[in-house]
């Protein structure tokens, strides 16, 4: 075993990786007791044991500490969507590739209106871009598998009604405005609705030629 001691970089990179690791679990922690509203920077810095300026070091805003954590219960939905056989059926493929994204919303309910705001709303900022990344990489896992079904040019905007789709009803079943216990197969009826409209037979317009 080597006894070369570790240079100075190498130590201040992995106490850097540690205070953040500890601030990212302090704010899931604080999130899931008080709710992103009563969530206070200052609460985070002091369950992280950092002073408070060390917490701005790494999520500059509120809002940005949000997009830090989703972006870290996020981070696998890329992946989940790469291991999806091509041969699946499309349909069975597109609810594989959104389930973790519902499951994650359902278990979080408290933040999930608060994070689809931000996607829709935010300030620009680091952690806000990564959880942006995840969401395009999702979407564009998704227009994969609808093109592949036949969507063409319809692929990409099917995959965003999706997403979108998908965020909506997890934050109306949060509100209590549609049933927890059926909303696996609300998400199965908006996957074949669109599924129809992406893959449907274009109807010939005035100019296309005959």
């Amino acid at each position: 075993m080597s006894t070369t001691p570790d240079p100075p970089q190498g130590r201040r990179a992995r106490a850097k990786a540690e205070k953040g690791a500890r601030i990212l679990a302090a704010a899931q922690r604080a999130l899931e007791s008080v709710g992103y509203d009563a969530m206070t920077m200052a609460q985070v810095a002091a369950d992280a044991d950092v002073a408070t300026g060390t917490v701005f070091q790494y999520a500059a805003t509120k809002p940005e500490l949000l997009m830090m954590v989703t972006a870290q219960r996020w981070h696998d939905f890329p992946e989940t969507v790469r291991a999806i056989p091509p041969t699946t059926p499309p349909a069975q493929a597109i609810r594989q590739a959104l389930e973790p994204l519902l499951v994650s919303s359902l278990e979080h309910p408290a933040t999930a209106l608060w994070i689809a705001r931000e996607l829709l709303f935010g300030t620009p900022g680091p952690h806000r871009a990564e959880v942006v990344a995840l969401v395009e990489a999702l979407e564009a896992g998704i227009a994969g598998i609808l093109d592949r079904a036949g969507g063409g040019a319809r692929a990409e905007t099917a995959a965003r009604l999706l997403v979108s789709g998908t965020l909506v009803d997890a934050n109306r079943t949060r509100e209590g405005r549609a049933d927890i216990d059926t909303v696996g197969e609300r998400l199965e009826e908006l996957i074949a609705l669109v599924l129809a409209g992406a893959t449907q037979e274009r109807a010939a317009e005035p100019g296309d030629g005959a």
